[in-house]
């Protein structure tokens, strides 16, 4: 297992210093402080992963030592709270930055300092009984409870306020960074408890894939520079959105999906809700809803005339629609009678 140990953890140092200076090298391009702050984070990562060989071979992990040594309990808390900065740059929430800061991290941040430097004597764990002797002692359920917010901590970034018209990044891949902190953090919460060297590998393996998927993202997908000399004119560039809607919505049927909103939509065309809102204005006259709605009743009476006797409700099931009587009233709206009264027409 030493040696195994010992060869991951080589390549996950050259890996994480690869990534740190690849961004480092680009960290102008997106016009923040983002990659700054993952490329540090990187090469912060790299010496940790190559300072673990050493203390494998010597025996001071924390798979080796005592339960929840305060060492593993509250050190890690200032490790965590760096993971903010990122996405925090990235999602830029509207609200007060210094707030975002403060009813985050001050709490945790109260926990460390209290935690190694509140003169607080130890009791050292080294067993399950030893653990369940000791429990009702403050310092082993402070311990314990410290061990439990930094775990839910995690879940706190699928709270922050994600402001498309600003964010630098799309709401998926905040989503899928919040995901890996919970994992990082749910692994870290188990070696703890476990002592087990197999979570300890996966606990590493879940950093440093996590670390590859960000700098991927940074470097392959987000904010890549423009390779042309002169800017489109703005005509080109308002027919292109359009196009990239009309593709998204007529060629992919996707004003048949139940899911359609502005949201989604102006995700999958790489804009915002503006633009696209816009875009409609300018090339129908109508609006999104409007458009969905001609589309959508356009092919349930299609289908009516192709056969009288369908059955309505799965007509409207399948052209998307949620709610019968958001659908009865689409209808109404635009054939201007009931779907019963329209098919006694075509009898």
């Amino acid at each position: 297992m030493l040696y195994i140990a010992t060869i991951f953890l080589s390549l996950m140092s050259v890996g994480l210093t690869a990534c740190g200076i690849l961004l480092w090298k680009c960290r102008k391009e997106t016009g923040d402080y983002s990659r700054h702050i993952q490329a540090i984070f990187s090469m912060v990562s790299a010496v940790f992963a190559f300072m673990f060989i050493f203390r494998t071979w010597n025996g001071t992990t924390s798979v080796e030592g005592a339960f929840f040594e305060p060492e593993h309990t509250f050190i890690p808390i200032f490790i965590q709270t760096i993971f903010f900065f990122y996405p925090l740059e990235v999602i830029r929430p509207t609200v007060s930055r210094s707030m975002v800061y403060t009813l985050l991290f001050g709490p945790l941040l109260l926990l460390a300092i209290v935690g190694l430097c509140g003169g607080i004597e130890y009791t050292v764990i080294h067993t399950y009984a030893d653990l369940w002797q000791h429990m009702t002692e403050p310092n082993v359920w402070f311990r314990l409870l410290t061990l439990v917010v930094m775990l839910f901590y995690g879940f706190s970034l699928f709270l922050v306020p994600y402001d498309w018209r600003n964010s630098s990044a799309n709401r998926v891949f905040i989503r899928t960074y919040a995901v890996g902190f919970c994992l990082i953090g749910v692994l870290h919460f188990t070696v703890q408890l476990t002592h087990s060297y197999v979570f300890q590998l996966l606990h590493m393996a879940a950093w440093m894939s996590f670390f590859f998927g960000i700098a991927y993202y940074e470097l392959r997908e987000r904010l890549i520079p423009t390779k042309t000399a002169t800017p489109q004119p703005q005509e080109e560039v308002e027919d292109e959105l359009w196009k990239r809607i009309t593709t998204e919505l007529d060629e992919k049927r996707g004003w048949c999906r139940t899911d359609m909103n502005m949201t989604l939509l102006s995700e999958l065309v790489f804009s915002n809700r503006t633009y696209v809102s816009e875009a409609f204005r300018r090339n129908t006259g109508s609006s999104f809803g409007e458009y969905i709605a001609q589309h959508r009743i356009g092919f349930v009476v299609e289908e009516m005339k192709r056969n009288p006797d369908a059955n309505v409700q799965d007509l409207f099931q399948q052209a998307g629609f949620r709610q019968r009587t958001t659908a009865w009233k689409c209808f109404h709206k635009i054939m201007g009678m009931s779907p019963t009264e329209y098919l006694e027409t075509l009898k």
